[in-house]
């Protein structure tokens, strides 16, 4: 439904109701009904649907917790399929470019040469953040190996690259005096390409074509990587073994999407949740500590390696007490 179809005072509030129903797993189908609902219900009463409804952000998340389903929010998100990949890929290159624009320009000015070294040392970053994007991706799938192997590939390429702008040196000036905006602006091209590409890659369908032993396998998998202990994990995949086997249907039949139930399961398992949370803390916390104690250590950075040091320490508190706020043994009880 286009916002245009809305009375032109609710328009904003209409908005605001699908910006903030964006980002949430709910089915288009059931997402659409839901706001011809409400536009009908704004007909029969003839007043603002402010008035109404309330506030637009708050209506849209009692809606996702009634309306969102287990199945949308796997199709979304990451391992869901290339498009979650792509729009991930594409925030990140551009964050990179963003960053390293403002970088250059405080500490170079308004015009950079581009050294051929510097070119790998990025391409080499770039193809590192790409690789874990895509691991992070296929390890959410349920499929540790291909991620694996999508790790271990994209760490060489990336070893290689700055390997090879060790060889190379300082000196191989590739382009004088170029403008800065003119750098970020090409810099900006491949997340910007990546995110147009997202946008018109079509919402991946969940599979629906499994034989038993496979679905057991991608289930198992699925468990594994949502870090549910080993034993629980067969545990789980025993009892579906053993349900398919006194049933008549097959496993998908009878329990949908493997990779849905495995998450259904592991955000059930308190054991899974609380590693989930040291990982997620210890990464947002202790990197940015390691790299700001590098540039203290190397001491690159001029003048701006204290602001730097400042604001890496400023992310790793604010990390660390935004996780504190999620801890699964206080959370959930």
């Amino acid at each position: 439904m286009d916002v245009i179809a809305w009375p032109e005072r609710d328009r904003a509030w209409a908005t605001r109701y699908r910006a903030s129903m964006g980002a949430r797993p709910v089915p288009a189908d059931a997402l659409g009904e839901r706001e011809r609902q409400l536009l009908a219900a704004v007909h029969a009463a003839g007043v603002p649907a402010a008035e109404l409804f309330g506030d637009a952000r708050e209506l849209a998340a009692e809606d996702a917790a009634e309306l969102g389903t287990a199945d949308e929010a796997v199709r979304t998100s990451q391992g869901g399929g290339l498009r979650p990949a792509l729009l991930e890929a594409g925030a990140t290159l551009v964050a990179i470019a963003v960053v390293g624009a403002v970088l250059t320009a405080v500490r170079s000015g308004w015009a950079v040469d581009v050294d051929l070294a510097s070119v790998l040392v990025a391409l080499s970053v770039t193809v590192a953040f790409l690789g874990w994007v895509a691991g992070r991706a296929l390890f959410s799938a349920g499929r540790p190996l291909p991620a694996v192997g999508a790790l271990v590939a994209v760490g060489a390429l990336a070893l290689a690259g700055i390997g090879a702008a060790a060889g190379v040196g300082p000196g191989h000036v590739l382009a004088r005096d170029v403008p800065v905006p003119l750098w970020g602006a090409a810099a900006l091209v491949p997340g910007v390409l990546a995110l147009v590409a997202a946008r018109r890659t079509r919402q991946p369908v969940l599979r629906e074509s499994w034989d038993d032993a496979e679905w057991l396998r991608r289930f198992h998998h699925a468990l594994r990587t949502r870090l549910v202990p080993s034993a629980t994990a067969r545990g789980h995949v025993t009892e579906v073994e053993q349900a398919t086997r006194a049933g008549s249907s097959s496993a998908f039949d009878e329990f949908g999407h493997p990779v849905v139930l495995a998450r259904q399961v592991a955000d059930a398992d308190r054991t899974a949740r609380a590693r989930r949370w040291w990982i997620s803390t210890v990464a947002g916390t202790v990197m940015p500590l390691a790299v700001a104690g590098l540039i203290l250590a190397m001491d690159s950075w001029g003048s701006l390696t204290i602001p730097a040091v400042v604001v890496l320490l400023l992310s790793a508190v604010l990390a660390l007490a935004g996780r504190r706020a999620d801890r699964p043994w206080v959370g959930r009880r």
